[in-house]
């Protein structure tokens, strides 16, 4: 896959969610669970929160430092851990965190160069994968949850 299809396909991941959100009630957004015991707020901080992962070793390397990300290697452990640190949060924060990573990512994406696009590290998740796979990944992941709301509240 090619960087413009990598960022098509993140701005059409997000773009699918906002839909299978959209008016929704607050009180369907915080109180049924649409994945395990996850409402839809606490699927919108974990989608938040895996972005973060990359943000910052990606900014790092934008500006020539390494790309050193956390390897996390108990996903279940990390993501309970996440979701407890946003349970106070309201549905309003975790909206904007999840608004303002995403916009922050696409801005240090766009500073990177078609070499540093196509260069392979370890991703957060613990595969070695290029910038390009890594966004793709994060594409189809917001997909994978966005299915997951769908089946829930299917429009």
């Amino acid at each position: 896959m090619e960087k413009t299809k990598a960022l098509i396909r993140f701005t059409n991941s997000r773009q699918a969610l906002l839909k299978a959100i959209a008016g929704l009630s607050e009180s369907d957004l915080t109180v049924p669970q649409v994945e395990g015991i996850w409402t839809i707020k606490d699927v919108l901080g974990h989608i938040s929160a895996w972005e973060q992962t990359l943000l910052e070793p990606l900014a790092a390397f934008a500006i020539g430092r390494p790309f050193i990300a956390e390897i996390i290697p108990d996903h279940d452990a990390w993501n309970l851990g996440q979701s407890a640190r946003r349970s106070s949060c309201s549905y309003s924060e975790i909206c904007k965190e999840m608004e303002t990573t995403r916009q922050e990512l696409l801005a240090v994406l766009s500073s990177l160069s078609k070499d540093q696009w196509e260069q392979s590290f370890l991703a957060p998740w613990g595969d070695q994968n290029t910038i390009i796979e890594m966004i793709s990944g994060l594409a189809w992941h917001e997909q994978e949850h966005t299915k997951s709301i769908q089946k829930v509240f299917s429009k």
